[in-house]
């Protein structure tokens, strides 16, 4: 029943729109689906990140050390902001005509943007220590919360990677390809909101 519980409050938590998804998208339109897995990769690295300080019981330390956690929200929403402004004045390079070479620098690039979104979300925190402190029973092994939490990681991998599959769909990118740049402007007006909404939450 408990691990039902978690299950469902994540499974809400992912599916909302929010930072993830907007970059996660993102991704897809301007270096589409390898590279948005990768990103979709590090936001479930990053959701390790928030369990382990759960976990030890820094998460909540963190919030309420109020100059630490406005610090992660400014640090957020100027990252997220960076992002939004990039999507919305530089040209989209991806290239539907040509298939790109691997390059493992944009892949750790896109992992690491995924990373920081994620793990500088203060409302992931707070989701997390509502979850390892509210939720989950004081009773319950560090161990079995520990698989919740790699539960709840492969599960938004899943998910993401579900989403970076279905944006870049070549049926799709093929049909739409003359609104992509305008499409990737609007996903980056919605992360300069969402890092608007952070500054202030």
């Amino acid at each position: 029943m408990e691990f039902l519980t978690v299950a469902s409050l994540h499974l809400f938590a992912v599916a909302s729109p929010g930072p993830d998804f907007a970059l996660v998208i993102r991704q897809c339109f301007r270096y589409g689906k390898r590279s948005a897995i990768w990103t979709s990769l590090g936001i479930s690295v990053g959701i390790l990140f928030h369990v382990s300080l759960s976990l030890i019981g820094l998460g909540l330390l963190i919030t309420y050390q109020p100059s630490i956690f406005n610090g992660l929200k400014i640090l957020a929403s100027l990252y997220i902001l960076y992002l939004g402004v990039v999507s919305i004045f530089n040209k989209s390079i991806l290239d539907l005509d040509k298939k790109k070479k691997s390059s493992t620098t944009l892949y750790f690039r896109s992992f690491l943007s995924g990373l920081i979104t994620n793990t500088l979300n203060p409302k992931a925190f707070l989701f997390f220590i509502t979850v390892f402190t509210l939720v989950i029973s004081p009773s319950t092994s560090q161990i079995l919360q520990g698989i919740y939490g790699l539960y709840m990681s492969l599960a938004t991998f899943l998910w993401f990677a579900m989403i970076s599959i279905i944006f870049t769909n070549k049926s799709m990118t093929y049909k739409y390809v003359d609104f992509l740049p305008w499409i990737e402007r609007i996903m980056g007006f919605i992360l300069v909101i969402i890092s608007i909404q952070i500054l202030f939450y």
